[in-house]
């Protein structure tokens, strides 16, 4: 794939992520809040296109950057995507009375999610292509033969069943 290809998937990804982000928000804000007067924070909803960017940009490099290792892919991939939540999302909306040792304790609450996460995920996609793997490699080797092949077939073909009384 070209650069243009992929500044059009993070593009479309990205703005996919921010409109089920945002009306995500507005639902959780509108089922939570029983006093609508305030408002939903602009600054809020506009810090969450960097962070969907950022996001888009992380799984579009760890689903297509197929000549970087698994390892580094995964590593640029939490990089981007704590870096992101943590400057996008959290430091312009943080509370200014809050310390350094709560961002501190969040950002390590959000690495052990990410941690939980991506391991899940890593499991399933081993599983998916281990199975895969042996799926593609499997030959039949009771497989009943139709009439007509069974006329046709060679002499020289190798008996599996009676491999030890030849």
């Amino acid at each position: 794939m070209n650069a243009k290809d992929y500044i059009k998937k993070i593009c479309t990804h990205g703005c996919i992520y921010y409109t089920a982000a945002t009306f995500l928000i507005l639902f959780l804000y509108f089922l939570l809040n029983a006093d609508l007067s305030d408002g939903i924070q602009a600054v809020a909803l506009i810090c969450i296109l960097p962070f969907s960017l950022l996001f888009a940009t992380a799984n579009v490099l760890f689903r297509y950057a197929d000549k970087l290792a698994l390892i580094w892919r995964v590593l640029l991939h939490c990089a981007l995507t704590l870096s992101g939540a943590f400057t996008c999302l959290y430091l312009p909306n943080k509370d200014p009375a809050a310390n350094a040792s709560q961002g501190l304790i969040l950002f390590f609450v959000m690495a052990v999610v990410y941690v939980i996460i991506m391991g899940t995920l890593l499991g399933v996609r081993a599983r998916i292509h281990r199975v895969r793997r042996d799926e593609s490699r499997y030959t039949g080797v009771y497989r009943e033969e139709s009439p007509k092949k069974a006329k046709k077939s060679k002499p020289a073909q190798q008996d599996y069943q009676n491999v030890f009384k030849k």
